[in-house]
């Protein structure tokens, strides 16, 4: 079980029935979501939450693009986009017989990278058996804009070399050998790097574990998964993960990476849940 007595960030609690998520206001980041007392989510022993960097683990949201999904990022090196490294506030909560939910947003527009005109929300939902997580992207301007994005989550896992990832086939960029196509393999099992975007907008994935499903992702608004283990030498090689960690977490990101463009006066709405 997760334990965030040492953050110095504002961090809020939502519960509803048996169910319980903390989410900080630095970057809007679903650190932990208990389903009667089970945690679904990994966060590194090692995770900074003092502000000093994005969180590692949780749910962090990538926006307005994602990991080096931006025309001048050799200039900048922001991967991951602008509002993983912000607080956010809250602009409303709901509690009901059916859920407990709040809606956060960006407090610092004022990067130059910011595109003009585009803003964001977050909605992080719970109810009695799923927590959603849905990222609304406006489009107030009179042209359209390129838009990249993911909820970049950390889903626990006892060892990742005794899971099975399921719902996922055909063709991945694979990230971890510069890019170059790979087939899904069957079954999707880990014994090394992952690093991959399969361009695919299936509904719906899984992990399981000797045959037993141990958690379940819905997937909507997206173009495509991106699936993340840096395996043992990028582990270590991270400063704020634990040499093993890698053995501990699996990443299943629902995003937009193949060239979506938000119209003028439109908007889009990426979205997670998870039972």
């Amino acid at each position: 079980m997760n334990d965030f007595s040492s953050s110095t960030l504002p961090l809020v609690t939502l519960t509803h029935g048996n169910s319980r998520c903390v989410i900080s206001l630095f970057g809007a980041h679903v650190l932990s979501y208990q389903q009667h007392g089970q945690e679904k989510l990994f966060v590194s022993e090692a995770a900074r939450l003092d502000g000093s960097r994005p969180i590692r683990g949780g749910i962090p949201v990538c926006w307005p693009w994602f990991g080096q999904l931006h025309p001048n990022i050799a200039e900048h090196k922001q991967a991951h986009g602008l509002v993983r490294n912000q607080l956010w506030q809250i602009d409303a909560q709901v509690k009901t017989e059916q859920l407990t939910s709040i809606t956060l947003s960006p407090t610092d527009i004022s990067s130059p990278l910011w595109p003009k005109g585009l803003s964001a929300q977050l909605v992080v939902t719970l109810t009695n058996d799923c927590l959603s997580i849905a990222l609304h992207s406006y489009n107030d301007n009179t042209t359209s804009i390129p838009l990249s994005c993911a909820l970049h989550s950390y889903f626990v896992v006892a060892d990742v070399t005794t899971i099975q990832l399921n719902g996922l086939s055909g063709r991945f960029n694979d990230n971890a050998n510069n890019g170059v196509a790979g087939q899904t393999p069957t079954p999707y099992l880990f014994n090394e790097e992952v690093d991959r975007i399969h361009p695919t907008q299936v509904p719906q994935t899984s992990i399981s574990e000797d045959s037993h499903t141990i958690v379940k992702v819905l997937h909507s608004g997206h173009d495509s998964l991106v699936v993340w283990n840096p395996w043992a030498e990028k582990c270590s090689a991270l400063g704020d993960m634990a040499d093993a960690e890698y053995l501990s977490m699996l990443c299943i990101e629902t995003a937009l990476t193949q060239g979506f463009n938000l119209a003028a006066g439109q908007s889009h709405v990426l979205e997670q849940t998870i039972t």
